[in-house]
């Protein structure tokens, strides 16, 4: 692991936060710097960008801005891991995406009001207010990837925290003894499901799930143009044939849900952004990915290429 310098400074008080920022650099290199001034003007965080991305890193360290990376892009996890691993002090691990907007007062306050405590508690805090979503199973895995859900969204009402849902990971605290219960985020679920997986198998271990209003966190949900969809949807319906398998259903009733979901994906191509081309080669290599998962994991865009 490269590390261009030292950010992890101890805090005088309070817990130490060690905030992430995974990036290939999609929402601007401009707004990623910006984003982690704001974040390492709050105390008690520091803040370091991960860099899936050869060009992003340049440009950070050619800046002088605090950037780890291992040379890869192996997705969200991860990168969340590379972090964590750049530190054994901090309490709260604070997961930032790139294309997050803050209001630094009112976001310093809810740090402040929130994560006063060491990271002993088994804790999980969002600070994006993103819909709660059911934590999937075999029903919104089909609808994910058949692109079905965005024309039939299925709307949760009755969910709570701590119940079997989750929300967004775009700006989300988890303590150290939370991180480490559930050994992180797992390697399988490269791309997609990763969060969701990451908190029902943290319910089984207790922890607990909150959510701060008025924190100053906006998302902008920044859209991606589609152009490595080829390389990135293999990657994404192989993590989700492997969440399946996590549930405990059939293999090959899981195969038949991604297989099914790809062959109705192929009607919604003509109203996509991505190039469609593309498109349809990624269906064909996201079934071949499905079939022989186990055996053979796609690849991201090379962070050599990015």
């Amino acid at each position: 692991m490269e590390k261009s310098k030292d950010t992890l400074n101890n805090k005088a008080h309070g817990p130490d936060v060690l905030a992430v920022i995974p990036s290939i650099g999609g929402a601007g290199y401009d707004a990623v710097i910006e984003l982690q001034d704001k974040l390492n003007s709050i105390e008690p965080i520091s803040c370091l960008v991960i860099s899936n991305s050869r060009s992003l890193t340049a440009h950070l360290r050619s800046l002088d801005v605090s950037v780890a990376t291992d040379g890869s892009n192996r997705g969200f996890g991860h990168s969340v891991s590379i972090g964590a691993a750049t530190s054994e002090t901090w309490d709260w691990l604070l997961i930032v995406n790139d294309d997050i907007n803050l209001e630094v007062d009112l976001f310093r306050a809810a740090i402040m009001g929130t994560l006063e405590t060491q990271g002993v508690v088994n804790e999980i805090v969002y600070f994006d207010i993103d819909r709660i979503r059911r934590i999937p199973q075999r029903l919104q895995v089909f609808l994910q990837v058949s692109l079905l859900g965005k024309v039939l969204p299925v709307h949760e009402k009755h969910l709570h925290a701590d119940s079997n849902s989750y929300r967004s990971f775009s700006c989300v605290a988890i303590s150290r003894r939370t991180f480490e219960l559930n050994a992180g985020f797992d390697p399988d679920l490269v791309f997609t499901y990763e969060d969701a997986d990451f908190v029902s198998r943290a319910i089984r271990t207790g922890a607990r799930q909150r959510c701060v209003t008025a924190s100053g966190v906006t998302h902008s949900h920044s859209v991606s143009s589609g152009k490595y969809i080829d390389a990135v949807l293999p990657v994404a319906t192989y993590s989700a044939a492997k969440y399946l398998d996590k549930l405990g259903s059939p293999r090959l009733l899981n195969t038949l849900i991604i297989l099914a979901a790809l062959a109705l994906r192929i009607l919604f191509v003509p109203a996509t952004r991505s190039p469609k081309s593309k498109h349809l080669k990624g269906i064909l290599s996201s079934c071949i990915a499905v079939i022989n998962r186990g055996r053979v994991q796609p690849q991201l865009p090379l962070y050599s290429e990015l």
